[in-house]
């Protein structure tokens, strides 16, 4: 299955995206809260399972869940979960483990968040397009809270809330800009855990597009009554 779309995808000249999924947590237990009746990683890789460009899902985890989640790949048929692999702990760590499992082929890499189910396929077209054309990007909605920059405990400055935007999963980006970032970071031993500084340390420019409210991250019991309203109407 996966040789032959890849081939389609070769005749078509279409560059191929893989997505990596760093499901290494400092809880790790919010991977299995149940959504539905359906554990919350279950949810979204079968989602995901179901987006057409997507070439192939990593799946990086500690060593102690690998039989777990591939028990989870196995009994949800995630067929596009062509590896889960173990990374020793998260951050760049795991983003560089599950980056380097990538296909050859794959000209763009996806890193998507384990605990947001709920990315439209609009919304992976548009920002694979929007990575394609500029090299990197991302979706996201304006910010609504009102944000206040703090010192010692007392507002400082209140920034244009016009200026601010919250970023979404997925982050698309060149997979050779990417693992140069990467490679940048690890050299220079940089503390950040965060691909997107990452990416601006080495002089990438993050296309952001219109991302979507129900886009949410579930990290939370609240989180998930809020998720299980998002299901009734996706």
């Amino acid at each position: 299955m996966f040789g032959r779309r890849k081939k389609e995808r070769g005749r078509l000249n279409s560059p191929g995206l893989s997505v990596v999924v760093p499901a290494v947590l400092d809880a790790d237990a919010a991977l299995y809260n149940p959504l539905c009746d359906i554990p919350l990683i279950a949810q979204n890789l079968l989602r995901l399972n179901r987006i057409p460009l997507v070439d192939e899902i990593i799946l990086v985890v500690r060593e102690a869940e690998l039989l777990r989640m591939a028990r989870i790949c196995k009994n949800f048929s995630v067929h596009r979960v062509r590896k889960v692999v173990c990374a020793k702990e998260g951050g760049i760590h795991a983003l560089t483990v599950g980056i380097y499992e990538c296909e050859r082929e794959s000209d763009y890499v996806a890193i998507h968040d384990p605990l947001c189910p709920f990315v439209s396929g609009a919304v992976w077209a548009q920002t694979f397009s929007a990575a394609i054309k500029h090299g990197a990007a991302a979706p996201a909605v304006p910010v609504k809270d009102t944000i206040k920059l703090v010192e010692d405990g007392v507002i400082c400055e209140t920034p244009d809330r016009a200026a601010l935007q919250a970023v979404q999963s997925p982050l698309i980006a060149e997979s050779s800009l990417l693992k140069a970032a990467l490679a940048q970071a690890r050299d220079q031993e940089t503390d950040s855990a965060d691909v997107l500084e990452i990416l601006e340390q080495f002089g990438v420019p993050l296309r952001l597009v219109e991302g979507t409210e129900e886009n949410i991250r579930i990290g939370s019991p609240a989180d998930l009554l809020a998720a299980e309203a998002v299901l009734g109407w996706t």
